[in-house]
């Protein structure tokens, strides 16, 4: 017998005493009447261990796991072998400690690095146009020589590597850096050449001491946005193996605070920031397991008043420390640079920092004439996720995770069932197991209630989803338009515009823009414009039913410059003005929904 295997029988009949250690968990006492816990096989990086003592089930051993240690974690020191007779096979319990996050430092050096999320004085511009410009760290009023200049927006590369700095009275400046931004405007982008200059108060840095240095604001600016330097100490807590912890940033673009950050959904807020802040020093420590990070705000931040944010799995690391910066443009509808976003970034060494986008946002339309039911609700499982789903009228929304979701629809109050998957007693599930298919984090989809009550096939009850692609509003001159054909009973259809005279009466020639959109189907998502002639402030729009010209059905109005998706709902061949075909064009897509619904009586 080896001698470890002799020492631990020796050392299980003196009383359990725990021969594993843990660097992130006390180790636990020997249970009563001698069930010792052992290990469990894996490494969990809180579990504590305990071998089994005199006559004793002996611990689980390590069920055969790759720890390596001859005894199992102790087990095989049990009354007679029991379960931790498996501990021969090798548990987890018998290898080194468990280490997580980073080990202590122990550099005399203080070290700092330089993250820029400065933002435009314009929130409707381009990437590329009137961008903050290129910052580079000064110490003392020289550039620090391992610390880039490094442009602004949602990526990475906008986080330096450490660097370090001498300890003593230190001033921390930030100035535009020509060359790398091209001398692209520096003080709110007024013109090539400006320079922008930021800094912050003086102060002492001490031997070993760690900053992250993030220039905030908005270009431009002289009030409380005015651009500046947060100077951040790293003084995290440091969390267990179970734990990580989170030090968290307002940097958004929006100017009502405070913004408050709520993990995995939890009602209470574990920070409230004022704008342009940080949290506290030591950081909160959070679960591991964190999955989702929402922040919220009073006023103009996306039409549910939320931004939910889901975390990769596997994007924290156990014991580690992280800096969660939210910024960029919460109403933005382009999913780019600017857009809404976390800058999740490491504390402590130069890992690589992650962009999180915001989760989908979903709108949904009801497109199904009576006697299908209206208004509804809309549930994911037995979560209520949105209201007030009205027949041809603007869509309500919602958010979903990324990946794929399961709605259920029901008409809230009419029925006397379990509702299904959602709603209460008195609902009545309209329409159930709904799959939205895959949605990606930071996009735009609308979907719609289409198809017929009591209908089978292509015109059954259905929903569908298109992901939508929005421009930013103020950069075109003419409505921009996608078309949805959402009528279970009308033709494959194009929409156009006619020529018109100069009283504003319809004229001779109709001009087909959108075409061949067949029922359930939609042109393309970027939308295209419809610069329909104007006359006595009026145009003429018509809906083309395919092969059949002189059967188009027109109407008139004025249709102001705005991204719209036109939605074809209602019976093609009906005459009631409750479900007769009509054409809705919704907009304000990334923040509250509008409709300007058109009816389309027959020619």
């Amino acid at each position: 017998m080896k001698t470890r295997q002799r020492w631990l029988i020796v050392m299980g009949a003196l009383g359990g005493l725990s021969v594993l250690t843990n660097a992130c968990g006390d180790d636990g006492a020997s249970p009563p009447e001698g069930q010792g816990t052992g290990g469990t096989g894996t490494t969990s990086a809180s579990a504590s261990s305990s071998s089994g003592a005199e006559g004793g089930g002996g611990g689980l051993g390590g069920l055969g796991g790759a720890g390596g240690g001859d005894a199992g974690g102790g087990g095989a020191g049990g009354g007679a072998g029991g379960m931790g007779g498996a501990g021969g096979m090798g548990g987890a319990g018998g290898g080194d400690p468990v280490e997580c996050g980073l080990p202590p430092d122990t550099d005399p050096e203080p070290k700092v690095r330089f993250i820029n999320a400065l933002l435009p004085n314009f929130t409707n511009k381009p990437v590329g146009v009137d961008d903050p410009p290129a910052l580079r760290l000064y110490v003392n009023g020289a550039p620090i020589p391992d610390v880039a200049a490094v442009s602004p927006g949602m990526v990475a590369a906008s986080v330096t590597r450490y660097a370090e700095v001498a300890a003593g009275a230190i001033t921390f400046s930030a100035r535009s850096d020509d060359e790398a931004s091209g001398g692209a405007g520096g003080a709110g982008g007024a013109g090539a050449g400006d320079a922008l200059a930021i800094s912050a108060d003086p102060l002492t840095v001490a031997a070993g001491a760690r900053y992250t240095i993030v220039a905030v604001g908005v270009v431009g600016t002289t009030d409380t946005a005015a651009p500046r330097l947060l100077i951040a100490e790293e003084r995290f807590t440091r969390p267990s193996c179970s734990e990580v912890a989170l030090r968290f940033v307002n940097a958004d673009s929006n100017s009502w605070n405070p913004k408050s950050f709520h993990i995995d959904r939890s009602a209470a807020a574990a920070a409230a920031l004022d704008g342009f802040s940080a949290s506290a020093p030591e950081g909160l420590l959070a679960p591991l397991a964190t999955r989702s990070i929402t922040v919220t705000a009073p006023r103009a931040f996306g039409p549910t008043g939320q931004a939910p944010f889901s975390l990769p799995a596997g994007s924290l690391v156990a014991g580690r420390s992280y800096f969660v910066i939210e910024t960029g443009q919460p109403t933005r509808v382009v999913d780019d640079a600017r857009a809404h976003g976390l800058l999740v970034v490491p504390a402590g060494d130069d890992s690589p920092a992650m962009v999180v986008k915001r989760d989908p946002l979903v709108y949904l339309f009801h497109a199904s004439p009576p006697p299908t039911p209206s208004p509804l609700e809309v549930y994911s499982g037995t979560e209520r996720v949105a209201i007030n789903l009205r027949y041809a009228q603007a869509p309500t929304y919602t958010d979903l995770p990324p990946g794929e979701s399961t709605l259920s629809l029901v008409a809230p109050g009419s029925g006397a069932g379990e509702g299904g998957s959602g709603g209460g007693s008195g609902d009545a599930v309209v329409l159930d197991d709904l799959r939205t298919g895959p949605l990606d984090p930071g996009a735009i989809y609308l979907g719609g209630l289409l198809g017929t009550t009591g209908e089978t096939g292509d015109r059954a009850l259905q929903l569908t989803l298109w992901k939508i692609q929005p421009d930013l509003p103020g950069t075109f001159t003419d409505p921009r338009v996608m078309l949805i054909n959402a009528s279970a009973t009308a033709p494959s259809v194009a929409l156009g515009h006619w020529s018109i005279n100069a009283d504003g009466t319809r004229g001779d020639t109709f001009t087909p823009v959108l075409t061949g959109v067949a029922y359930t189907s939609a042109s393309a998502s970027a939308g295209v414009p419809l610069a329909a002639p104007r006359a006595a402030d009026r145009q003429w729009f018509g809906v083309q039913p395919a092969g059949s010209a002189d059967a188009t059905r027109s109407f008139s109005g004025s249709l102001p410059s705005h991204w719209y998706a036109a939605v074809l709902l209602g019976d093609w061949g009906s005459s009631d003005p409750a479900s007769s075909a009509q054409l809705v064009f919704m907009r304000n897509f990334g923040a509250v929904p509008a409709a300007l619904p058109w009816p389309l009586p027959s020619p």
